[in-house]
């Protein structure tokens, strides 16, 4: 009896941990399954939210590249604009140099001529002065102080084809800086145009009216220069 009943208990325990096992193994398995099912419906939500984004970020893209494209033609056409406005500036001002040029050498040559004049005048009123001498010792001390012929030189009067120069690139220099900062960057084609024309208009004004206050300047004085040399030859 006593043997019977020991061996009923331990029987049912072994039994008892047997199928407590069987339910845990159970309840692991299930554990993973469920693991698994949620990761796997949380990837195929990523899944379906990065296809979306992904479509956002595509559509994002593509409007910022047509605006860039835009934005490109509008700076392209600004700068051809604004090139041939500085080329038709720039031939304006050449001529402008010419005209003033040429002003000078005509009052450079009349300024030599009325030397030449002058210089002629003074060496007829000498020999007559001479001729009318019949002491030698006289006559040979007087054509000692025979009048020298002036001399033509570019240093007396400088050369304006320098200062032209110089006046020019400080106009084109000024040029660019006169004219409004183009705005960079998509969006800014709108507001360029419209700044740029009024900038160049303004800048173009500004130019004539430099070349034209110098030129008179320059004129001016080379014909007091003239007037003074035809008063008194060297």
């Amino acid at each position: 009896m006593n043997e019977t009943a020991a061996r009923h208990p331990n029987r049912f325990l072994a039994d008892l941990t047997q199928a407590m096992r069987s339910t845990a193994e159970t309840a692991r398995q299930a554990t993973i399954d469920q693991c698994q099912a949620d990761a796997k419906a949380y990837t195929e939500k990523l899944h379906a939210r990065t296809d979306d984004e992904a479509a956002s970020l595509r559509k994002a893209a593509e409007a910022d590249v047509s605006a860039i494209r835009d934005w490109s033609k509008a700076e392209m056409e600004r700068i051809r604009v604004e090139t041939e406005q500085r080329i038709s500036r720039r031939r304006e001002l050449l001529e402008q140099e010419l005209q003033e040029y040429n002003s000078a050498i005509e009052l450079e040559i009349e300024r030599v001529q009325s030397r030449v004049s002058a210089f002629e005048g003074e060496v007829a009123n000498f020999f007559e002065q001479l001729s009318q001498e019949a002491d030698p010792t006289v006559f040979a001390s007087m054509a000692a102080q025979m009048p020298d012929s002036p001399s033509f030189e570019e240093a007396e009067r400088g050369s304006l084809a320098p200062d032209l120069r110089a006046r020019r690139e400080q106009i084109m220099r000024a040029s660019p800086e006169a004219s409004a900062s183009p705005q960079t960057g998509p969006g800014a084609e709108d507001a360029a145009p419209a700044s740029s024309q009024a900038a160049v208009a303004k800048a173009a004004a500004v130019e004539s009216t430099q070349v034209v206050v110098v030129g008179l300047v320059s004129v001016a004085s080379i014909a007091t220069s003239s007037a003074s040399s035809a008063v008194c030859p060297a």
